[in-house]
């Protein structure tokens, strides 16, 4: 039984302007308002209205949901790892009731940088909030200050992130677990993961963007990566932006999940319609406040912000796809053992931001139009991916690296918003107006924190009676943190070196300017010099990991390799929260991965 009201529509033509071809006997079975007959029908519908009525479930049918509902799973979130969870279950078995409840409403139908310009502006700011409340050591800290927040809508952080989508090696994935281990080796979990997100490299996009300077960066950095010392791998980068089909005209597309939920809900209305399916519901603005357990360790109800979700048979599993934050909250609010170890451990990354350019007269002529003179004339952008270690800490950095020359930098912007890998990341307007005669590198480096500090933490506030936002969060820096930081600023630096000079030439570090700006930290100019760190270390941390991490309690671990919380048996936890280390790298590829091995293994039996 459905709970999303009318069927899906197949097409515009046959909801308007054609009258059915046999009139209904009894008039009252016409509906009100039936194409402005007898009278207008509303006359300023809202776009969650509209949304509403074809995609997501009514306040009327929510009603009948807490009354009668029974579902295989409630996926909490909306994300990339509910997206996994939910596409993956459903391909296995296309019979399995599935309720995805998201705390947020509908604000995007794609990625921000999918759009027209102008909605650069939705990044950030009042999109992004903090179910939180930050100490005030971390806040005073001028390297860290706070930690990026969550995005409470429909597609949650997915709507919003850089894209990057490396695959780490095993020796990456630090003290992970044998299990988990064992999962990223079996023949399916890569694959799978990098065909949900549509990954493609850099080097095969098949536009005329990602092209010759691609083909630069790439060569330099494959022939000179030994004189970066703590560099261990690189590569082209893998960003989830490919074509969605192998006949898709789409060579760039920014890759976030409103469009694939909406096309499985379709999907399946269809497949429940012919009896080979189940529908999927999604309900907007609903928080999950709180689990109930049962004496046996099973959630018997699920309170939200819209009323209590009873659960009085074995058949429903919970599985959290909220983030690794709100994930923790949720379980220290729900389970008292919780407590032992939830948010015990808190990792991520820190970033570094250094800006440089380099004459064109270092490149040559790579394989783009050339005008009559040497300088291409079109817009040109690299992306490349290079790992590296400290040595001493064992902690690991990546660099993100994106090259980008812009003969026109007006003309532009528009191409160059939409298909820069990363707009927080990237060269401004100002960076590029005189810069014509330029190649402009943009690196973006991160460093994973310590997973053994004992001073990072997320733990209950009892001065916050918010269940949602009942927590605090802190980070510091330790010492074997500072130490690689100051490795991978210099790896950086090490890097522009590398990627200026010619193919068969020495590096000519006296060429490379770099971006400055003024005290005030708001006119830039370009310089010879190095800039000072604290213009290039940036406040902010990412990819929070490690609240509810795999492993025994006896370690500090809050979950089993299949997600439960110990002494739980019904609730799943997805995520970085899963991760007993950060790694350096971007996390959203692997944690699909882990997600859509979960949704194969509930396919069996869960001893």
């Amino acid at each position: 039984m459905s709970f999303l009201g009318p069927s899906s529509r197949p097409s515009f033509h046959r909801r308007v302007g054609k009258a059915p071809q046999k009139q209904p006997e009894d008039e009252a079975a016409i509906p009100n308002h039936q194409w402005g007959y007898p009278t207008p029908g509303v006359q300023s519908p809202s776009s969650a209205s509209v949304m509403g009525s074809d995609f997501f479930v009514s306040d009327n049918a929510w009603a009948e949901i807490l009354d009668n509902g029974k579902y295989d799973y409630i996926v909490v979130g909306s994300g990339c790892t509910a997206l996994a969870f939910i596409q993956e279950t459903l391909a296995v078995d296309p019979h399995k009731k599935i309720l995805c409840l998201e705390r947020g409403d509908f604000l995007l139908p794609s990625h921000f940088q999918n759009l027209p310009l102008p909605f650069k502006m939705v990044l950030g700011g009042p999109s992004e909030t903090f179910p939180w409340a930050l100490s005030r050591k971390t806040f005073t800290d001028p390297e860290l200050r706070y930690c990026h927040g969550s995005c409470p809508f429909f597609g949650g952080r997915s709507t919003f992130w850089s894209a990057w989508c490396p695959q780490p090696e095993i020796n990456e994935m630090r003290d992970f677990p044998k299990a988990l281990i064992a999962a990223t080796q079996e023949d399916i979990f890569w694959p799978e993961a990098n065909r949900l997100l549509h990954v493609t490299g850099t080097d095969e996009l098949d536009n005329s963007i990602f092209a010759g300077l691609q083909d630069q960066v790439d060569s330099r950095l494959e022939k000179r990566i030994n004189e970066i010392p703590t560099a261990t791998h690189s590569g082209p980068a893998r960003l989830a932006v490919g074509r969605s089909s192998p006949t898709s005209t789409l060579r760039f597309n920014k890759f976030s999940t409103p469009g694939p939920l909406l096309k499985i809900y379709e999907d399946q209305k269809v497949k429940e319609q012919k009896g080979e399916g189940a529908a999927l519901d999604i309900m907007l603005n609903c928080v999950v406040e709180k689990l109930h357990a049962d004496e046996e360790g099973r959630v018997r109800s699920v309170k939200t912000s819209k009323g209590v979700i009873s659960l009085p048979t074995d058949e429903t599993s919970i599985v959290l796809c909220a983030g690794a934050f709100p994930n923790a909250t949720l379980l220290l609010n729900s389970f008292h053992d919780a407590k032992e170890t939830v948010g015990k451990r808190v990792t991520g990354h820190f970033l570094t931001h250094v800006v440089a350019r380099v004459p064109l007269s270092n490149f040559g002529k790579w394989d783009s139009a050339i005008k009559d003179s040497d300088q291409p004339c079109k817009l040109e952008i690299a992306a490349h991916y290079l790992a590296g270690e400290d040595p001493k800490t064992k902690q690991q950095y990546h660099v993100q690296i994106t090259a980008i020359h812009s003969p026109n930098p007006k003309e532009d912007a528009d191409d160059a918003a939409r298909e820069c890998p990363d707009y927080a990341a990237a060269a401004t307007e100002e960076q590029l107006r005189d810069s014509t005669k330029h190649v402009v590198f943009v690196c973006a480096t991160l460093g994973e924190f310590s997973e053994h500090n004992q001073h990072n933490w997320l733990r209950p506030d009892r001065n916050n009676t918010d269940p949602t936002t009942n927590v605090k969060l802190q980070y510091t820096l330790a010492d074997s943190d500072r130490q690689l930081w100051n490795v991978m600023d210099e790896a950086t630096y090490n890097t522009i070196e590398q990627m200026s000079a010619p193919l068969e030439g020495r590096v000519k570090s006296d060429v490379i300017e770099y971006w400055h700006t003024d005290e005030n930290g708001v006119n830039g100019y370009w310089d010879k010099t190095r800039p000072d760190i604290a213009d290039i270390r940036i406040p902010g941390i990412v990819h929070e990991a490690s609240t509810a991490f795999v492993g025994s309690k006896d370690i500090g671990g809050s979950v089993d390799e299949y997600g439960r919380p110990h002494g739980i048996r019904n609730v799943h936890v997805t995520g970085g929260a899963l991760f007993p280390t950060a790694g350096s790298w971007n996390p959203t590829l692997t944690m699909c991965g882990f997600t859509q091995h979960l949704a194969r293994r509930l396919s069996r039996p869960v001893v």
